[in-house]
């Protein structure tokens, strides 16, 4: 063991008086002005820039306006307030036709009063949804990327609006369901339905044809006032195109 001892010692003990020697030398021999040459090493001194990815798309430009733009809105009260119109005379309906109107034939046979009460459930439907069915909730236009920068750029489009321009006008439903009808700006034209009601109309002929027979008609009257329109940002949007619609048909 003894002898294992000494051997690890004197294998050991150059080795360190060499790395003493080494350092002796370099701080001896070395004046100020040299430096110990570092071959193979490289010092990261700031952060590589990083390239972007190749797949990174360019960022979107930031439009002014949406590409559905809301040119008419008829207003949350008067909508609310129709809505809740048609559902009453829904529930009129029901409550005349299926519960007083038969009570009275059970009792009375086919009476006179029979005739009231289906009249009072029958009318007021008709009535409700023949007056309000062209009432316009809101309208969407759908304007081209140039358009949609800034102002300016839509009153110059509007001062020559194309024919083609696609309107999306939404009412309701007899059971207070929206409805959209897709239309062209050329489609249109003013016109007096109803009794006065609707001011704007359209041909459904060809739009009925391709609609199966268990579906609703294609809506062909429009209801939709000036003063009516509560868009507030740009409402000048909708009253040029309404004086595009008129002279049109001029």
């Amino acid at each position: 063991m003894l002898i294992l001892r000494v051997l690890r010692r004197a294998q050991t003990t150059p080795l360190r008086c060499n790395n003493i020697n080494l350092r002796g030398a370099v701080s001896h021999n070395l004046s100020p002005k040299q430096t110990l040459p570092l071959t193979g090493l490289r010092f990261q001194t700031t952060t590589p820039k990083t390239s972007p990815p190749a797949n990174s798309k360019p960022p979107t430009p930031k439009f002014a306006f949406p590409e559905r733009l809301c040119v008419y809105h008829a207003g949350t009260p008067r909508i609310t307030f129709l809505a809740c119109l048609k559902i009453s005379t829904l529930f009129i309906f029901v409550f005349f036709g299926f519960v007083v109107t038969p009570a009275y034939i059970d009792k009375e046979g086919y009476s006179l009063n029979v005739l009231r009460t289906t009249l009072s459930a029958v009318v007021p439907l008709l009535f409700v949804s023949y007056t309000t069915a062209p009432f316009v909730s809101f309208i969407h236009m759908r304007i081209p990327p140039f358009a949609r920068q800034s102002e300016e750029l839509l009153r110059r489009f509007l001062r020559a609006v194309p024919p083609q321009t696609e309107l999306e006008i939404t009412t309701m439903s007899f059971i207070a369901k929206p409805r959209v009808s897709r239309v062209a700006l050329a489609d249109l034209r003013p016109a007096s339905r109803r009794f006065g009601i609707a001011n704007l109309a359209r041909d459904t002929a060809a739009d009925n044809a391709r609609r199966r027979w268990y579906m609703f008609r294609a809506v062909g009257a429009f209801n939709t006032q000036l003063e009516s329109n509560t868009v507030k940002r740009i409402p000048w949007v909708w009253e040029s195109v309404m004086a595009a619609i008129k002279k049109q048909q001029g």
